[in-house]
C-alpha cells in the first residue's frame, strides 16, 4: 500500500493530476495494491469561491482519468475532491475506483468552522462551500473492505467505529491538515486503529499551498500484534513531515484477525453505551 503525499497548486486540477499520476506510476513498480492521496489533493484547498468552478460530478472527468490508471495499473485508488451535486451544492469528497472501474465515495461527514489566527486565509472553508455528508459506505474490494474517514471525521471515534461495525478492512483517513495540528491530529490516528483493532491508512497534504502550511506525516499503522497483544501496532511507514512523495508499506490486512481475540473491544461493546451516549447527547443538544 501508498501513502501519495502532495503539495497542490490551488485550482490547477491538471498540474495536480500530473504529480498524482506520477507517483502511481513509482507505486505500480512496487507492484502496490493501494495508492491513497489527501483531501482536496485535486484542486487544493484554498480555493475560495472558485470552488464552485473546479468542482465535478462524481463520476466525471478526474474519476475517469484515475480510473483509466487503476485499469491500466491494476491497482485501487482513493482521493480527495470537491464533488459537484445540484445546482450551487458541493461536497468534500473522496472516491475510489479500482481495476474493475469506478467503486463508490464518501462524502465528508463533519464541517469545521474553528479556524484560528494561526492558519493562513481558507484553511477552514468546508462550512462556507461544503454540505455535510450523511453516508459512511464501506466497500468490498480485492484488498479487503475499505473506509474512508476524511479530516475532522477523523476526530469523531463514533464514525470510525461505524466502519469498523459495517466489517471494514482497512480505514483510510484523507486530511488537508495545516501544520498547527500536527500535535492534536498525529495521535489521533493511531487511537483510532488502537480503539477498533483495525488497519489504519493516512495521508495528509504537504508543504505550502498559498498561506497554508500542512505537515504531512502520513502512515499505515496496523491493527495490532497479537504477541505484544497491543493493539495500533506495528507502525509499518512513515511519510516524511516536509516533502512531496510516495510512501510504500507492506501491510497484512487480515492480521487483525489474529489480535481481536485477545484485545476484544468490539466483543466488550454493549448496545447500552450507544443508548446512553445517545440520551446525554439529546440532553446538551
Amino acid at each position: 500500500m501508498a501513502i501519495g503525499q502532495i503539495t497542490p497548486v490551488t485550482g490547477q486540477k491538471n498540474k495536480n493530476l500530473v504529480k498524482m499520476k506520477q507517483h502511481i506510476i513509482q507505486a505500480s513498480q512496487k507492484h502496490v495494491g493501494l495508492v491513497v492521496f489527501p483531501e482536496l489533493a485535486l484542486t487544493g484547498y484554498n480555493c475560495g469561491d472558485d470552488f464552485f468552478e473546479v468542482a465535478e460530478q462524481i463520476p466525471g472527468e478526474a474519476t475517469h482519468f484515475f480510473t483509466k490508471l487503476a485499469e491500466e495499473y491494476n491497482m485501487y485508488i482513493i482521493w480527495g475532491m470537491p464533488e459537484k451535486s445540484l445546482n450551487g451544492i458541493l461536497y468534500n469528497a473522496a472516491v475510489l475506483v479500482g481495476p474493475e472501474g469506478y467503486i463508490g465515495k464518501w462524502r465528508k461527514n463533519t464541517l469545521p468552522g474553528h479556524a484560528t489566527d494561526k492558519t493562513g486565509p481558507g484553511a477552514f472553508p468546508d462550512r462556507r462551500y461544503f454540505k455535510a455528508g450523511e453516508g459512511l459506505p464501506v466497500f468490498d474490494t480485492k484488498i479487503g473492505k475499505i473506509g474512508v474517514l476524511i479530516c475532522y471525521d477523523i476526530f469523531f471515534p463514533e464514525l470510525a467505529r461505524m466502519l469498523t461495525l459495517q466489517g471494514a478492512d482497512i480505514l483510510v483517513g484523507i486530511s488537508g491538515s495545516p501544520t498547527f495540528e500536527k500535535e492534536i491530529f498525529e495521535p489521533i490516528i493511531k487511537v483510532r486503529a488502537m480503539e477498533n483493532t483495525v488497519n489504519i491508512v493516512y495521508t495528509n497534504l504537504v508543504g505550502i499551498e498559498g498561506e497554508t502550511e500542512y505537515w504531512g506525516g502520513g502512515c499505515i499503522i496496523g491493527a495490532g500484534e497479537k504477541d505484544t497483544k497491543v493493539p495500533g501496532s506495528p507502525l509499518v511507514c512513515k511519510a516524511p513531515y516536509d516533502e512531496e512523495g510516495i510512501t510504500i508499506g507492506k501491510l497484512d490486512v487480515q492480521e487483525y484477525n489474529k489480535i481481536r481475540p485477545y484485545f476484544p473491544v468490539l466483543r466488550d461493546l454493549t448496545t447500552r453505551m450507544y443508548e446512553q451516549l445517545g440520551e446525554l447527547h439529546r440532553k446538551i443538544t
